[in-house]
């Protein structure tokens, strides 16, 4: 396999990097958010690549232990925040006891489809997920590709009917490495149809030839980490952030249906050129809109409060 890029980062058949970024108006760093790669690029190519076109410095969230520490070698900051959920396709994921219950019952509510982009699509995907669960909610900006597109692949579990009742896109990684980008769910969806897409696609890919498959990051949790391991204030800072703010975002039920597959949990790293401060944490917070999120559910439960008095 090549260098793995960070979450949501591609690799291409092209001899040029794409960057997408966004200013962070206070620090003045740049948030690299995705980015299209050379196959040819290795983490040396990378970070030269990045100084010459960040020269103000640049922050990167969602990479791997091993280009974190390449990017630590050369002077660079890195600062867990995370897990990623790694699926080895070589590997019986999907015979846990529990994973044949929920394929049992699932399968009895349709099948799983790939469909491929056409206006038609598009545009059922747009009204599938106006009606997913949390869609009425201020959504997370530049942590995944949110919308359908050539350079991934879509499937969709299907009621016998035609409706879509849950949807997966992926993006590849590397030539044997997939990656999720949306893992959505109609919000009267009944149970266990999520675990029969995730175990369809699992089929598919593996008889591709394909190695990994990420389900994605859990942000703030730290699975693998031995209890007396130190961690650095940033860490720490951020783990008590998360800590108080778990109504908004509940990310202990994500990693509980992920790590219902067995994966193995890889940390996710936060790589800047510049110190990361608590103004370079609040700022990335508030470009990713979870502040937005945070400020939406806080207005829920006050309103639920007054209801009850």
């Amino acid at each position: 396999m090549e260098e793995l890029l960070p979450l949501s980062w591609t690799r291409i058949e092209g001899i040029k990097a794409v960057y997408r970024d966004i200013l962070l108006p206070v620090s003045r760093t740049r948030w690299v958010t995705f980015a299209d790669i050379p196959h040819e690029y290795t983490f040396q190519i990378l970070y030269e690549d990045l100084c010459r076109t960040y020269p103000d410095g640049y922050v990167i969230r969602g990479c791997t232990p091993e280009m974190a520490d390449f990017f630590h070698l050369e002077k660079c900051y890195m600062v867990r925040s995370g897990a990623e959920a790694v699926l080895d396709l070589n590997r019986p994921h999907m015979k846990r006891k529990t994973i044949s219950a929920s394929l049992n019952r699932g399968i009895k509510h349709g099948q799983v489809e790939e469909i491929s982009l056409n206006n038609s699509t598009v545009h059922q995907f747009d009204a599938f997920r106006r009606e997913t669960t949390h869609a009425e909610k201020p959504q997370l900006s530049h942590v995944f590709r949110q919308n359908l597109s050539l350079d991934k692949r879509t499937f969709v579990f299907c009621s016998y009917s035609g409706k879509w009742l849950a949807l997966i896109t992926i993006s590849r990684r590397d030539r044997f490495a997939f990656h999720t980008e949306l893992m959505l769910r109609h919000r009267n969806a009944p149970g266990d149809i999520m675990e029969c897409l995730v175990a369809e696609i699992f089929e598919i890919l593996r008889s591709e030839g394909i190695q990994e498959w990420s389900l994605g990051e859990v942000p703030f949790v730290f699975p693998d980490q031995a209890a007396e391991e130190p961690q650095n204030p940033v860490e720490k800072l951020i783990l008590t952030i998360a800590s108080s703010c778990k109504y908004a975002y509940d990310y202990e039920t994500l990693y509980r249906f992920k790590n219902k597959f067995s994966p193995v949990w890889r940390p996710v790293m936060l790589c800047t050129y510049n110190p990361p401060t608590t103004v370079l944490l609040a700022e990335l917070a508030f470009a990713m809109g979870f502040t937005n999120l945070l400020a939406y559910e806080s207005l829920m439960m006050t309103r639920k409060l007054l209801n009850l008095r």
